[in-house]
């Protein structure tokens, strides 16, 4: 992929309004993040494209379907996870300034350098739907975290410096946050790299609720409350796929929820690789990200695949859950 190359200018600026569609990553990545940040963005992106290539065969080449195996949180296995967490590994573990690695499908977290920084990613996102729906990869890049997330040394998303997610679908999109900024760019198969479509990503007025309604009988009331106050008067959008749903609140304007349930009660999704980082792009967007009661970046995160609540995206339907929440009972 000729974009992805590790010959990125030093620091530039953290805005993106001087960027312009069309404008290869590596280019756009120079004026955003610190050229280490960068590089290992651009080796995310190019792990991303050999994923996206994989699961363009994986009918034909006999990668599709489980492994029979589990993953660190009792998970049934696809082969394409396993697949796609060893090209994340081979490209992420040699990027300047990294420290260690913390993968969905690794039960402990990796050491690989004494860098400042930690990469935090989900593979394969949304893998019960290869085949069927839109799948994704997402990743967060941790800075001053000098041992693993622990009761006695924990993280947070505030110490996120940048983060990426990707939708492997037509066409594919992988949208990039800082602190202050979040743009999405475009894979172009002619010539193979990744240009920036969607500079300066402001999520617009909402129009969507995506929520799984069918978990409603195992919500508690307040999550009941909540859901109904977020999503009122708005249209239904869920395909199961996180990424997917998140790039249409970010896009089309939305609120994605996946709340607590009593089947789980510390929510579903993971803190560091995926509800902080979809955090920050949402927030960098213009929106907000909370675990109902609190901004997500802010929770301290004390093992490496913490789970939490998440409801994400427009700022004014996220306040609507947070308000119900609060005021609605147990």
């Amino acid at each position: 992929m000729t974009a992805s190359t590790d010959s990125t200018a030093s620091t530039g600026s953290t805005g993106s309004s001087d960027l312009v569609e069309g404008v290869r990553m590596d280019a756009a990545l120079a004026a955003l993040v610190p050229a280490e940040v960068a590089v290992a963005l651009l080796r995310f992106a190019e792990a991303a494209v050999q994923v996206r290539d994989a699961l363009a065969t994986a009918p034909l080449d006999g990668t599709l379907g489980k492994t029979g195996a589990t993953n660190v949180q009792q998970e049934d296995t696809a082969k394409l996870d396993h697949l796609a967490n060893d090209i994340f590994h081979g490209l992420l573990a040699s990027a300047p300034g990294v420290a260690r690695l913390i993968s969905e499908e690794d039960h402990d977290p990796v050491e690989v350098g004494d860098g400042p920084y930690t990469l935090c990613f989900d593979p394969l996102d949304g893998s019960s739907n290869i085949g069927v729906a839109s799948v994704g990869s997402v990743l967060g890049i941790y800075e001053g975290a000098p041992a693993p997330p622990s009761e006695a040394s924990p993280m947070s998303g505030r110490q996120l410096v940048a983060s990426a997610f990707v939708v492997y679908g037509l066409p594919t999109v992988l949208v990039v946050a800082t602190r202050e900024a979040a743009a999405g760019f475009a894979f172009d198969p002619a010539d193979r790299t990744w240009r920036l479509a969607f500079p300066g990503i402001r999520i617009p007025e909402a129009q969507y609720a995506s929520v799984n309604w069918t978990n409603r009988g195992r919500w508690p009331a307040r999550v009941t409350a909540g859901v109904d106050a977020a999503s009122a008067h708005l249209g239904g959008r869920y395909s199961g796929s996180m990424v997917e749903d998140v790039l249409r609140v970010l896009l089309s304007g939305g609120v994605f929820m996946y709340p607590e349930d009593a089947k789980s009660p510390a929510g579903k999704l993971r803190m560091l690789y995926e509800v902080c980082p979809i955090g920050l792009v949402m927030v960098a967007a213009g929106g907000a990200a909370m675990d109902g009661a609190r901004s997500v970046l802010d929770v301290p995160v004390t093992a490496p695949h913490q789970r939490s609540p998440f409801v994400a995206g427009e700022a004014a339907a996220v306040e609507r859950y947070r308000e119900a929440y609060a005021s609605t009972e147990a």
